[in-house]
């Protein structure tokens, strides 16, 4: 009997740190559970997180800078692992009158990782959903890169940043894991590359920033479908606005809709999607002429919330150059 029991927490302590690798709950035979159950299953689960990526956040405490990407220098190689230098404040008089030029998007979708990190179900097929719509409906170009490295995710951004001018709209789209440091509040993209013995591959908000910063679009959008990736949309609270088309147009606008606040959200939800990416894909559906972001946000905040208790975000990024009253829209291209 007492072989039994002592089986039995070793298998309840097995599963909690299988569950805690991938920091997303996984789904309920049970029914979808209350908050309170929530907290107390995610508090099973930070404690054993903590245990699993203790090589790697210790590494974290000792240097934080393990994780930095440096600064392009002047003249570099295209494809080198660099940050761009941040563009030009605000939009141009000359670009605030003119129609959007081009619409891009780049959607990053990882799957499988390097264990003991468990792979996930829905990224893959959230992002070919998710640009597809994309394409048909809002006529944007897109870039769809699966199971991206550090270095892959780095260079794609970097990309956009050297192609596209002020009068240019840009949506980026994260499925995977993420991480949150309890004591810094810092939150981190984890790439298929990374690993839990070492955080040097995987990325801080802090370089999330710069590399928004590098874009020169007046419209930017990012979407992170990750657990913790609120702690992106924290920078300032944006709300209903009433101003204008032209009045958004006139401002540079870095904006990012997360999937969840300051805790972990859920891979699996509807017709092989996330709970997250199937509401936003509704919500693309039912566009009709010119969308502000927050209206995309409120109703894809209050589908998610309805099915899972998290809570989708929705903030601008200051410190990638955003301007007060600015806003993304998703407009219909002209027939």
């Amino acid at each position: 009997m007492k072989l039994k029991c002592l089986l039995a927490v070793a298998a309840m302590l097995i599963a909690g740190i299988a569950g805690a690798q991938g920091f997303r709950p996984p789904p309920f035979a049970g029914g979808i559970p209350g908050r309170a159950q929530m907290q107390a299953i995610e508090l099973q689960r930070h404690q054993a997180r903590t245990l699993l990526y203790r090589e790697a956040l210790e590494e974290l405490k000792r240097n934080p800078q393990i994780v930095d990407v440096r600064e392009c220098a002047a003249g570099e190689a295209d494809q080198s692992l660099c940050l761009p230098k941040a563009a030009a404040g605000g939009v141009p008089a000359a670009v605030a009158a003119q129609p959007t030029a081009r619409r891009i998007a780049l959607l990053i979708g990882n799957n499988r990782y390097l264990s003991p990190i468990p792979s996930l179900e829905t990224p893959s097929r959230d992002v070919d959903q998710v640009a597809a719509s994309l394409r048909r409906k809002l006529g944007f170009e897109v870039r769809v890169i699966k199971n991206a490295t550090k270095s892959d995710m780095v260079r794609a951004a970097a990309a956009l940043a050297r192609e596209l001018g002020p009068a240019d709209s840009v949506f980026v789209y994260y499925a995977g894991h993420g991480y949150l440091m309890d004591d810094t509040g810092m939150g981190y993209w984890i790439p298929v590359d990374g690993s839990v013995k070492t955080a040097a591959q995987w990325i801080s908000n802090t370089d999330i920033s710069k590399l928004l910063a590098a874009i020169p679009a007046r419209q930017l959008m990012l979407v992170s479908d990750s657990c913790f990736s609120g702690s992106l949309a924290r920078e300032q609270a944006v709300t209903a606005d009433a101003g204008s088309r032209q009045d958004f147009l006139r401002k540079r606008s870095v904006i990012v809709l997360s999937s969840g606040g300051e805790e972990p959200v859920s891979d699996e939800g509807k017709d092989g999607h996330s709970i997250f990416a199937w509401h936003f894909l509704r919500s693309l559906e039912r566009l009709d002429g010119t969308t502000a972001g927050f209206d995309v946000y409120r109703t894809v905040r209050k589908g998610v919330s309805e099915d899972f208790p998290q809570q989708p975000q929705y903030g601008a990024v200051v410190s990638a150059g955003h301007e007060a009253g600015g806003e993304f829209l998703f407009e219909m291209p002209e027939k």
